[in-house]
């Protein structure tokens, strides 16, 4: 039908943002304590917090648990900071841009 021909395929940024050729800047990862981060209890070496989601894997990786992609956690009800966490080790860290500011929390 000619209305089928009329329509197309429109790209939105965030879709462009996942194309190999558009440059995204380098972050630097900063660890965060999770108690400032999760509201949440310390027992012993573990922080154990409830009722928290993360959202997909991220480009960048844990650099502790080398090649583990670290997931983001938006600010929830029981997240105070959103931060990316890694699965692996439970460790929290902000994305800091070159000139320190935060790239998730602004």
């Amino acid at each position: 039908m000619k209305q089928d021909e009329d329509c197309c395929t429109v790209m939105s940024p965030a879709v462009e943002h996942r194309n190999a050729n558009v440059m995204m800047p380098a972050l630097i990862l900063m660890e965060l304590d999770p108690s400032v981060v999760v509201a949440g209890e310390r027992l012993g070496d573990i922080y154990i917090a409830d009722e928290v989601s993360t959202h997909g894997k991220m480009r960048e990786t844990c650099p502790v648990c080398t090649g583990r992609h670290l997931q983001l956690v938006l600010r929830q009800k029981e997240v105070r900071i959103a931060h990316l966490f890694c699965v692996q080790c439970t460790r929290c860290f902000d994305a800091c841009l070159a000139d320190g500011s935060s790239a998730l929390n602004s």
